[in-house]
C-alpha cells in the first residue's frame, strides 16, 4: 500500500514537538530527539551464502533533549537525576503542547507554567541516564539529557493530528499491522 500525502501541511515541524517529564515540559528546550532501537542476533547459517540471517531479540528507546539552562529546567532535571540512583523511573511523553495554535504559541510569555501534555506522539517509563551542563565564557549556558526506556513504550495516534494540519490530518505514524491506532511496544 502506498503512502499518501497531501501537501506540506503533513510535514511535522519540530517546534510543536515537546518532552514532558510526569507532566511537566523540560523549560527552554531547542532541541529534542526519540530514537527506538531493535537489537538482533546473527543467526546466519551456511544456508544464508553472503547475507546474514538475523532475529529480533528487544528493542530500546531514548529520548535526549538540548535546552537553554535556567533555573527550573536545572531544578527538575536535577531531582529527576537524585532519584535515578534509587532506580526510579519518570513518565516521559514526546508530545504536542495542548496549547500550541497555528502561529505555533505556546504558553504565554517566556514561562511554561501553563504548558499542558496535548497529543501525544510516544510515552513510557525511563530513567535519566546522563545529564549533562555547560557553561561557556560569555555564551548561554545550556544542558543536554538522556533518558533511557525501561520497558514497554506507546505509540499513541488514534485519530490525532499531530501535524497541526486541518481536522483528519495524517502522523504518519503506524503500528506494527501498518494501521494507524493505540500501539504499545515492548522493550
Amino acid at each position: 500500500m502506498a503512502a499518501g500525502f497531501r501537501n506540506n501541511s503533513d510535514i511535522i515541524k519540530g517546534s510543536i514537538l515537546m518532552v514532558f517529564i510526569d507532566d511537566n515540559p523540560v523549560a527552554f528546550a531547542t532541541s529534542h530527539s526519540l530514537s527506538f532501537t531493535t537489537n538482533t542476533t546473527e543467526v546466519s547459517t551456511k544456508d544464508h551464502g553472503l547475507y546474514p540471517a538475523v532475529i529480533a531479540n528487544s528493542q530500546t528507546w531514548e529520548v535526549t533533549t538540548e535546552n537553554l539552562a535556567c533555573a527550573e529546567n536545572i531544578n527538575q532535571l536535577f531531582t529527576v537525576l537524585n532519584n535515578a540512583k534509587d532506580n526510579t523511573t519518570v513518565m516521559l511523553k514526546f508530545a504536542k503542547p495542548a496549547s500550541y495554535n497555528e502561529n505555533g504559541i505556546v504558553g504565554e510569555g517566556n514561562g511554561t507554567s501553563n504548558w499542558t501534555v496535548g497529543d501525544i506522539l510516544a510515552e513510557g517509563n525511563a530513567l535519566l541516564t546522563s545529564l549533562q551542563l555547560n557553561a561557556p565564557s560569555g555564551d548561554n549556558a545550556t544542558l543536554s539529557a538522556t533518558f533511557t526506556g525501561v520497558g514497554a513504550f506507546t505509540l499513541d495516534q488514534a485519530g490525532k493530528s499531530i501535524s497541526g494540519a486541518a481536522a483528519g490530518g495524517a502522523t504518519g505514524i503506524t503500528g506494527p499491522t501498518g494501521e494507524s491506532g493505540d500501539n504499545t511496544y515492548e522493550s
